[in-house]
């Protein structure tokens, strides 16, 4: 549900805000009440929420149209029918998956973080189909019905946005919806390095806020930053902008080659072998030079003459 996805895009905290925490945050204070003080402002400043709904909206927008191209699961079926609804993705590659394959698949990974070293991906206590009436107020329902989401959400099967009753607000939705009407964002947070980080997430549109912003170079942007050492931000940006363009000239490079058979590919790869290694040297270059090796093994054992129409 783009309700329930925007609601937990706000208390979501992003891996610079993660790696901040376990750094220099004392384990006492890591808790839900720094997520919730965290999502208290991202809430209460609208322009912020805005951000978010635009940002999402744009994607829905990219998306929906050529969603036919492709399975489409709900998360909200996930939760609440875990078997069926991963049979179903295994159908939809090819698959036949057990009752108890999938049972067993959903048990591995229901409500645990997956992502390593990121240890604020996983909300403990969330994950519960339509939990967003528990934090967000009218005011954001009616910010994402005038972003037009509605039709999107009865497209999807979810229905309308229906308005909360406010008599059942939680002490959390009652917080928040006062800020809101005073107009002063809840921004308590002391500890401003990591207000920043939190602040920075990547599916936000950031246009009503203050930072610099730069252009398209050839091969990357700082999009937006409040660094005060612009030269140290060149610097970092410079070497950012180096590695990229040697990582796309590779990427350019395979696609201009023929690895229609074994011949033709052991060529290619020779070929680009000789043309990028000075690019990338040392040592990182045995990594490519393993996934090149393995790629052979791949086209000499297996090759089956595959030709994909131009036009497709």
């Amino acid at each position: 549900n783009p309700v329930g996805m925007l609601n937990s895009s706000c208390f979501s905290l992003n891996a610079l805000s993660s790696e901040y925490i376990q750094k220099f945050v004392p384990s006492e204070a890591d808790n839900h009440q720094l997520r919730e003080t965290l999502a208290l402002y991202k809430l209460t400043d609208l322009d912020f929420f805005q951000g978010l709904v635009t940002f999402q909206k744009g994607y829905f927008d990219e998306f929906l149209p050529i969603r036919n191209q492709f399975h489409v699961m709900r998360w909200e079926d996930l939760l609440t029918d875990p078997a069926p609804t991963i049979q179903a993705l295994g159908r939809a590659a090819g698959l036949e998956v057990s009752d108890a394959a999938a049972l067993q698949l959903w048990d591995g990974i229901r409500h645990k973080n997956l992502t390593g070293h990121h240890k604020h991906n996983l909300r403990v206590g969330g994950g519960i189909v339509g939990d967003w009436k528990r934090w967000l107020t009218n005011d954001h329902l009616a910010i994402i019905r005038e972003a037009g989401f509605e039709s999107d959400m009865i497209d999807l099967g979810y229905g309308k946005i229906e308005k909360l009753d406010e008599a059942q607000y939680t002490d959390f939705q009652r917080q928040a919806a006062d800020s809101i009407k005073s107009d002063k964002p809840y921004d308590v947070l002391e500890d401003r390095e990591l207000f920043g980080f939190a602040f920075n997430k990547s599916n936000l549109n950031s246009d009503a806020f203050e930072f610099r912003r730069n252009a398209f170079r050839d091969h990357t942007q700082v999009e937006r930053s409040c660094f005060t050492d612009e030269a140290m931000e060149t610097r970092i940006w410079d070497s950012a902008e180096n590695a990229a363009g040697k990582l796309n000239a590779l990427l350019e490079d395979i696609l201009a080659h023929d690895f229609y058979d074994a011949a033709s590919t052991g060529r290619s790869l020779a070929a680009l072998k000789r043309t990028h290694m000075d690019s990338f040297g040392g040592d990182s270059w045995v990594d490519y030079l393993k996934l090149f090796q393995n790629l052979d093994q791949v086209f000499t054992q297996f090759y089956q003459p595959v030709r994909v129409d131009s036009g497709q």
